[in-house]
């Protein structure tokens, strides 16, 4: 019975894992059910690695909706219409040039956990740019 739960756990995270022939987006990376909430105490293992980096990059998204919303709130119609369309830009940007960097890797092992940190760090950093305005 534990066993057939890993075995199911482990195959549908395979199946979200970046550098995968099905490439994903952070969003769905970071509500995976296979890298819910808390995070493993040690990220030893690639797979620990992942869920490690899910669990910052809910922090990191959270933070960055935040600014977001204080932002918006501040502007007008059409400034508010403006940041939305850079903030879409801007999300498919970080998932295509996360993917591209994990895809440096052809598929290893590292390759996700190196997409999944990007994504991490570009997040942490637009969070820094929507507060700076």
């Amino acid at each position: 019975m534990i066993r057939t739960r890993i075995v199911a756990i482990a195959l549908g995270a395979a199946a979200f894992l970046p550098g995968s022939a099905s490439a994903q987006s952070a969003g769905a990376f970071m509500t995976n059910p296979a890298f819910q909430d808390p995070a493993p105490k040690s990220c030893m293992t690639t797979f620990d690695m992942q869920h490690c980096n899910a669990h910052e990059l809910r922090l990191a998204d959270a933070a960055m909706s935040a600014r977001y919303s204080a932002l918006r709130a501040r502007l007008k119609p059409a400034a508010r219409q403006k940041l939305l369309i850079e903030q879409r830009a801007w999300l498919k940007h970080r998932d295509r040039s996360c993917l591209a960097k994990g895809d440096r890797y052809r598929g290893g092992t590292m390759s996700g956990v190196v997409t999944t940190q990007c994504w991490v760090d570009v997040t942490k950093a637009r969070a820094k740019v929507l507060a700076a305005r």
